[in-house]
């Protein structure tokens, strides 16, 4: 009922063309921590008094402004926390042409925003937006899927400002701040070779390894006990022999076809 009603509010106002829900709630994963990801899509930019004031009808404890990552509110009813994102609706064109169509690689999660769309679930959609997602079914490019893990492999190990020589020197420095820094880059870059290899979108920062299992029809030999390694050394121990023996498998099977 919260979110109907907030489909309601927004379908309302003449610059807002549709409103999903998609992140955790709509995920193959999820659980009742889980927050509802609510993704609002209009022509020009919602004025920050007008979404207070549809909020405030809803619950008074809400916060405007609230997000660092993308435009967002944030607010709590009926003990549920609610997350609200606002894009352009130019944006479903723009990630689909950049990555599904142009194949533009990241260092680490490539794919997470086309999976944040084809994972959405409409309330209302004036701009035909599902419409352009519906692109997302055909089968995952290939050049797609080599340019991914050519740009995170590269970033690996080419290069004296690589992954590995950097956590090289982070482990020799002793360094924690920047051994941990340095090791979530390697492993973003990782997941994304991961994913990008088995052709499926990359779902995100959280639960990659119940991801893994369900999504990739092939993984890593020892995927599980390499990233157990990796993690029990994290901060003490040979930190850099477990992520190489985890990378050398990852390679191996990348190799194998």
């Amino acid at each position: 009922m919260i979110i109907k009603k907030l489909a309601d509010g927004f379908s309302s106002l003449e610059n807002c063309s549709a409103l999903a829900v998609s992140g955790s709630r709509t995920s193959a994963i999820h659980d009742d921590a889980s927050d509802w990801d609510i993704y609002i899509y209009s022509s020009t930019r919602i004025d920050p008094a007008v979404r207070k004031k549809l909020l405030s009808s809803l619950t008074d404890d809400y916060r405007i402004c609230s997000s660092f990552f993308e435009e967002g509110d944030d607010f709590t009813a009926e003990g549920i926390c609610f997350d609200l994102m606002y894009r352009d609706t130019g944006f479903v064109h723009e990630q689909i042409r950049k990555v599904w169509t142009d194949h533009t690689p990241s260092l680490g999660y490539t794919t997470c925003f086309l999976h944040n769309l084809k994972t959405s679930r409409f309330l209302f959609d004036k701009a035909g937006l599902e419409e352009e997602i519906r692109t997302l079914d055909g089968e995952y490019p290939q050049e797609l899927s080599d340019r991914i893990i050519e740009y995170n492999m590269k970033m690996m190990y080419s290069g004296e400002g690589c992954w590995m020589n950097q956590l090289r020197s982070a482990v020799m420095r002793d360094d924690f701040v920047s051994r941990n820094h340095r090791l979530a880059a390697l492993m973003a870059s990782y997941f994304d070779i991961l994913f990008a290899y088995n052709k499926v979108f990359h779902p995100g920062e959280k639960k990659l390894v119940r991801y893994a299992h369900l999504l990739c029809p092939s993984l890593p030999q020892d995927f599980d006990s390499d990233l157990n390694a990796v993690y029990s050394a994290a901060y003490q121990g040979d930190l850099t022999g477990a992520v190489e023996r985890t990378l050398d498998h990852l390679r191996a099977m990348i190799r194998r076809t």
